[in-house]
């Protein structure tokens, strides 16, 4: 890893398989709580921010930071020890039905969950979304990997717009089924999308989208800064186009050391929370900015939608801009 500022990181990271675990998840907050004595903890795979989660937060006391979607900590019990890094459910689900609305695409909407944590989140954060608008949501068609691509398919016949909530390679199989058939919703993956799953649209790349940082748009914008240009390079020359959520890892371990260095001397966990929730950050996915009132950095300035791009040059792209339209 690099500093931000330039120079080497020196952090000591163990990093734990979760296996998709929840349970395990609380497991080994509590080693690295209680055995050993971590400074603070990455967390950087889907899980189920609920009632358990929190009391675990509470009880581990040590800062903890969230790089996949999660709602504001600072609005729930023991979120004064977490910090989300990635935009939080309410912030996705806002701009996803802003993007479709200024597309005239909204309605007939195609609702579709895997009904994996991020996906229940997901889809709970776009009902209160289209509720709030005064709109009804659509009834929910639960998938899996397997049954995707048949179970959406009757909707999708008449949807101008699908949601597919959860990590993307649930829905791999079925938005290259619909390109295939010709039916041709805009279809709103999650931002869980890594490299791998946007190459693997195939034909179905044109006909979807998914919110990210425009800082990782590398196919559409200049990095506007160095340390976004060395970032990308180094990564792209290892594993390819990095995604949103590969650099919030980054950013993750930088925002650490950035804090630990501003403590001096050894922090202890309570000094480095402080610091932390007091810091202005300039990452590479984002400007993250944390308050004693909201512990949800991202500057939503930076959320756009991306596509996968296959011509010239391969990797995320921005989606094109929508032409203002209102939705019937």
């Amino acid at each position: 890893q690099q500093q931000l500022r330039g120079g080497p990181q020196r952090i000591r990271a163990k990093f734990v398989d979760l296996a998709g675990s929840d349970a395990q998840l609380l497991i080994e907050l509590r080693r690295a709580a209680v055995d050993d004595r971590a400074d603070a903890v990455v967390i950087g795979s889907p899980f189920a921010y609920d009632e358990t989660f929190a009391s675990a937060l509470a009880v581990a006391r040590l800062p903890i930071l969230l790089t996949l979607p999660a709602p504001d900590p600072a609005s729930r019990p023991g979120g004064g020890w977490a910090f989300a890094l990635a935009p939080t459910y309410t912030d996705l689900a806002r701009a996803a039905v802003t993007d479709a609305t200024q597309r005239g695409v909204l309605l007939p909407v195609l609702l579709a969950s895997d009904e994996s944590p991020p996906a229940i989140a997901e889809r709970l954060a776009l009902a209160g979304e289209l509720e709030q608008r005064g709109l009804i949501a659509p009834t929910v068609v639960t998938v899996t990997a397997q049954d995707a691509a048949t179970r959406v398919r009757a909707g999708a016949a008449f949807a101008r717009s699908a949601f597919f909530t959860g990590p993307a390679a649930t829905y791999l199989d079925a938005t290259r089924s619909l390109a295939a058939a010709g039916l041709t919703p805009r279809i709103y993956l999650s931002y869980l999308m890594e490299s791998g799953d946007a190459a693997a649209l195939r034909e179905g790349a044109d006909l979807a989208t998914w919110p990210g940082s425009r800082n990782l748009a590398a196919v559409s914008t200049a990095p506007t800064s160095p340390e976004r240009a060395a970032f990308l390079q180094g990564f792209s020359a290892r594993h390819g186009a990095a995604s949103t959520p590969a650099a919030t890892a980054y950013d993750a371990l930088a925002l650490i050391d950035a804090a630990a260095a501003s403590v001096g001397g050894t922090p202890d966990r309570m000094r480095l929370r402080d610091r932390l929730e007091a810091t202005t950050f300039a990452g590479i996915t984002t400007r993250y900015a944390f308050t004693a009132a909201r512990h949800a950095g991202f500057d939503t300035v930076d959320l756009v939608y991306l596509r996968w791009s296959v011509g010239a040059r391969v990797g995320f792209a921005l989606a094109p801009e929508p032409a203002p339209k209102e939705e019937r």
